[in-house]
């Protein structure tokens, strides 16, 4: 706050130039205050946009756990599967073992291609997650200048 000099009268300071400058001051502080009260609401959405994105995050991550356990359970039916068919491949003759071993290697593809994709969904949900807390980090509110100087006798 800079130092203002008032001229001087009779009885004190020239009270048209001292109500002047309070005028002044009240007219900032009111609009910092304003402001202040923007950035407050906005703080409040961005922070309830993040907790919106926080839960989608965590459903998609569950969603995420749920189809790995099922892409687990898959080649572990999978393996069970190509090694019964492995099993009776032996049994019979060359053909039937090219073919047996053609289907396991669709179903492992199609296990491998599953994993990719959920690898691929965590990481960017990942990223996005990291730009909101980026956002939220960057966000800076203005100073609040100090109200006891408004309180000093001049």
């Amino acid at each position: 706050m800079d130092k203002r000099i008032f001229d001087t009268m009779k009885n004190g300071y020239n009270r048209y130039q001292v109500d002047d400058y309070m005028q002044t001051q009240k007219l900032q502080m009111d609009a910092l205050q304003k402001k202040l009260e923007s950035v407050n609401r906005e703080l409040e959405i961005l922070r309830q946009e993040k907790k919106v994105l926080e839960n989608e995050y965590r459903k998609l991550n569950d969603n995420l756990h749920i189809k790995e356990s099922a892409a687990s359970e898959m080649a572990r039916m999978a393996m069970k599967e190509a090694n019964m068919i492995v099993d009776t491949a032996n049994q019979n003759a060359d053909t039937i073992i090219k073919e047996a071993l053609m289907m396991a290697r669709g179903i492992l593809m199609e296990i491998a291609r599953l994993g990719d994709e959920a690898n691929d969904m965590k990481s960017s949900m990942k990223k996005e997650l990291h730009k909101i807390e980026e956002a939220l980090d960057d966000f800076e509110t203005p100073a609040i200048p100090k109200m006891d100087l408004l309180k000093k006798e001049l």
